[in-house]
């Protein structure tokens, strides 16, 4: 608790029997152990309301949902293909085996007890011979021969023609369905009236 171990505990007690006195200390245990009581409720209802919120008990629950019938599944399983010894040892009950002695897996016998079809049998190969690669001569390297394109025509551009420049565009009057006066009034301004004395 909080690092605080036995003989820290025989410690604070002692000094709080001498502080507190052997009259009062009962009373204050008492309300000090209320105090924890009410803080645990609290940090255990907060936890509460945060699982709540943030989902956590339904992620428990589906994962459990989930992972039990895995569980019981395996289990099954265990218990059918090993045996337990009188001496505790666990060893395959031999309820498949397989029908080649030589093979070292049961997945084949698995396949066919199932209905399903047996596994793809690895490709037999014998050795692997080397590679025999044939010597090519290169070809003999001749001369790059290059001809000069004739140059290309001088072509003359185009005369670009000018563009008329536009005209300004003209202001639209705004048209207001009202005097400016008559859309935004002023407020009277108010006045306070005198205090009236008392007499």
């Amino acid at each position: 608790m909080l690092g605080v171990g036995w003989t820290e505990m025989l410690v604070i007690g002692v000094v709080a029997l001498i502080v507190i006195g052997p009259k009062e200390l009962p009373a204050l245990m008492q309300k000090l152990g209320r105090f924890a009581g009410t803080v645990r409720r609290m940090g255990a209802d907060f936890q509460r309301e945060l699982n709540k919120t943030t989902g956590l008990d339904e992620v428990r629950n589906l994962r459990t949902a989930i992972t039990q019938p895995l569980k019981e599944t395996t289990d099954a399983i265990r218990r059918e293909f090993n045996t337990v010894t009188p001496s505790g040892t666990v060893q395959p009950s031999g309820a498949l085996k397989p029908a080649d002695p030589k093979a070292e897996s049961v997945v084949g016998e698995i396949h066919k007890a199932a209905g399903m079809p047996g596994p793809a049998e690895p490709v037999k190969t014998g050795p692997v011979k080397a590679a025999v690669t044939p010597k090519y001569q290169p070809a003999p390297a001749a001369p790059v021969a290059t001809t000069e394109l004739p140059a290309p025509a001088a072509v003359a551009p185009a005369p670009e023609k000018p563009k008329p420049a536009r005209a300004p565009r003209k202001p639209k009057p705004v048209e207001s369905p009202a005097p400016i006066e008559a859309i935004a009034p002023e407020k009277p301004k108010r006045t306070r009236k005198p205090a009236a004395k008392k007499a």
